[in-house]
């Protein structure tokens, strides 16, 4: 699953990088709207990124009984992400996010099960940086990609459209 992450993480950071040309090409040049929505992006993925590796400190305060175990705590991340992920679908540039998180709580779960997950911040700085470093890599890869042509198949109409 770390393996899915990583491509999903690659992807968006690419699929985030032609959106930000398209952004570049729309507003004047000297402009730094364009780099505003390349932090947004990356903050809003950092703060799923800790909600989804630290759940027990997250939401403790909630439920006693998450905190007890962490595959429970687990499930009812996931139920809160889909039933909140099915409504902020609808909502543009959220559904990319949904998948990140996904993957993200499917990784952790691989990693609890095989009893190989680290300490609560170690995980949290873990995957961040496995994440932030796999999306900036596809992002600063994404004008690269227009060669290849399987990526057009993937991207759709945002490949073509730059």
């Amino acid at each position: 699953m770390l393996l899915v992450l990583a491509l999903i993480s690659f992807y968006l950071g690419a699929h985030w990088g032609f959106l930000q040309d398209d952004i570049r090409s729309s507003v004047h040049s000297s402009s730094y709207i364009d780099e505003a929505y390349w932090l947004l992006s990356l903050s809003q993925v950092v703060i799923v990124v800790s909600f989804c590796t630290l759940p027990e400190l997250v939401l403790r305060q909630i439920s006693l009984f998450m905190a007890a175990s962490k595959v429970i705590t687990l499930v009812v991340t996931l139920l809160v992400v889909v039933v909140g992920g099915m409504y902020l679908l609808y909502m543009p540039g959220f559904g990319d996010l949904l998948v990140l998180t996904a993957a993200l709580l499917l990784a952790r779960l691989d990693l609890v099960r095989l009893k190989v997950w680290p300490p609560a911040w170690l995980g949290l700085i873990g995957f961040n940086v496995f994440i932030l470093i796999f999306m900036h890599y596809g992002h600063a890869m994404h004008l690269e990609l227009l060669n290849w042509p399987w990526f057009h198949f993937l991207a759709g109409g945002s490949a073509s459209s730059v």
